[in-house]
């Protein structure tokens, strides 16, 4: 999938077409993952995995929001701190779904050869998109933040993203919360935060999976953020030299 890259790459410019056309590989991957848990509904007559659709939903929410915040940035426009800040809450709110669709794995159960193997095959599929959703929202709002702050502190805003992101995926897949929680239960969420931050040390299942889910997402961007720069080195190099005529 195309990415603009280089220095001359402005996310807050107008949606350019390698982004639209990036949008709809993943509406593309999107659809395909349905269409793999609705054959599934078909071959067993059972909707038990039906529930990675609405996770893959989530996922996107994050990724609208990035777009929305990079169109308010645009040249010629005055964004207020106050949008921004409201965008930016509820991007950062709803981001972990989109990396907690890995942990989606866990769901895979021992059928018949040939269901289990669909099975690994769809669930992955989910969550190769869901976690490529991730990347291209991250990577829209970390140049945006690069290139208003500098690029160590566009790093250090991905690092930050990477651990709150980790933390979420725990309080997802272990006490259960969900992003709505943060309008619809503030005071419960809050007094489970609360008691996280005064004593971490007790809570080493949320250290170790935060780690490693933050480890994992930066190792993984790393990666596609490398790709998505190889285009531009490769030009910026210039043509590969051709051996002389003998």
């Amino acid at each position: 999938m195309p990415v603009p890259t280089g220095d001359h790459a402005d996310p807050a410019a107008p949606v350019p077409r390698a982004l639209l056309r990036m949008l709809l590989v993943l509406a593309l991957a999107s659809g395909f993952c349905g269409a793999l848990a609705l054959a599934r509904v078909g071959l067993t007559g059972r909707g038990a995995l039906l529930f990675l659709g609405w996770n893959l939903v989530l996922a996107w929410v994050p990724l609208l929001m990035s777009v929305l915040i990079v169109r308010h940035h645009a040249p010629g426009r005055r964004p207020s701190r106050i949008g921004t800040l409201a965008l930016g809450a509820v991007w950062l709110a709803f981001f972990p779904n989109a990396p907690y669709l890995v942990t989606d794995l866990i769901h895979l159960r021992a059928h018949g050869f040939v269901l289990q193997l669909f099975d690994a095959m769809m669930v992955f599929a989910f969550a190769l998109t869901g976690i490529c959703i991730a990347f291209l929202s991250l990577w829209l709002v970390h140049r945006l933040v690069e290139r208003r702050l500098g690029r160590v502190v566009g790093w250090a805003f991905v690092a930050a993203v990477a651990g709150l992101s980790g933390f979420g995926v725990f309080l997802g897949r272990f006490p259960r919360w969900n992003s709505w929680d943060l309008v619809t239960r503030p005071g419960e969420l809050f007094v489970t935060l609360a008691g996280h931050a005064q004593d971490p040390f007790a809570h080493p299942r949320a250290i170790g999976v935060t780690v490693m889910m933050a480890a994992l997402f930066v190792i993984a961007y790393l990666m596609f953020f490398a790709l998505t720069s190889l285009d531009a080195g490769l030009r910026a190099s210039g043509p590969p030299p051709t051996d002389s005529p003998s």
